[in-house]
Order: structure tokens, then C-alpha cells, then sequence
């Protein structure tokens, strides 16, 4: 199976559902960020196994040819960043977080993990 292939069968369903919880359960989101900064070993760990993860995909997806290689290469990337992110600066991850959870941004982050999920999802599970 093509790596990239495999990797929108699993990159797709989780933003998807995570798009689909933005919107069903956003106190819930919104609390997640907000609690996120009193746990601060969840922030280290989160960082650690954030970069572990990027870091495998960069390695085995690191492609930047199609659309849907390009957005699994940049989930692999992001991935990476954020976890050094959580790990190095933790303090920008709740400023982020605040910003998002703050503004109406929340909506349009859902509707995009929503649109990228369900791309990811049809190239992984019906080749469109």
C-alpha cells in the first residue's frame, strides 16, 4: 500500500472526528485548552510523543508532490513543530490555545479539520 495512501486512512478519520467534535462538543474543546496549561507534565508528554510521532512520518512521508501528499507531509511537519512547540515553549501553546478557544476562530478551525478530514478520508478509502 502507498504510504501516502496509508496515511490518509489514518490522518482522515481522526481530523474528521476531531472537526465533528469541534462542533458537537466545543465546551468541551474549549475546557481542554483552558485545563491544558494546569497539567503541566500532560504539556511535556504531549511534546514528547508530538515530535516521536512528526518525526516518524517526516521519516517515512516527506513528499510534496499531489494535494494529498502535500497536506500529509504538512500534518507530519506540523506535527513535529507542535511537539517541540509543547516541549520547548509551552507558554505560546496557551497563548495559542487561548486565542483559538477566545475568538470566533474556533468555527473556522472546525470547518477546516472538517473539509481536510473528509478529503483525507475519500483518497484513503475510495481513491478520490
Amino acid at each position: 500500500m502507498d504510504t501516502t495512501i496509508f496515511l490518509a486512512k489514518i490522518w482522515g478519520p481522526v481530523i474528521l472526528a476531531v472537526g465533528l467534535g469541534v462542533f458537537v462538543s466545543r465546551s468541551y474543546y474549549i475546557k481542554i485548552y483552558r485545563d491544558l496549561e494546569k497539567e503541566t507534565l500532560a504539556v511535556l508528554i504531549f511534546g514528547m510523543v508530538g515530535m516521536a510521532a512528526g518525526i516518524a512520518q517526516v521519516l517515512s512521508h516527506n513528499v510534496w508532490g499531489t494535494l494529498s501528499q502535500i497536506i500529509i507531509s504538512l500534518l507530519g511537519w506540523g506535527l513535529l513543530i507542535k511537539g517541540l512547540t509543547f516541549a520547548i515553549t509551552p507558554r505560546i501553546v496557551d497563548w495559542s490555545g487561548n486565542l483559538v478557544s477566545n475568538t470566533k476562530l474556533i468555527s473556522f478551525v472546525g470547518v477546516f479539520t472538517l473539509v481536510v478530514g473528509a478529503y483525507l478520508s475519500s483518497v484513503g478509502y475510495f481513491g478520490f
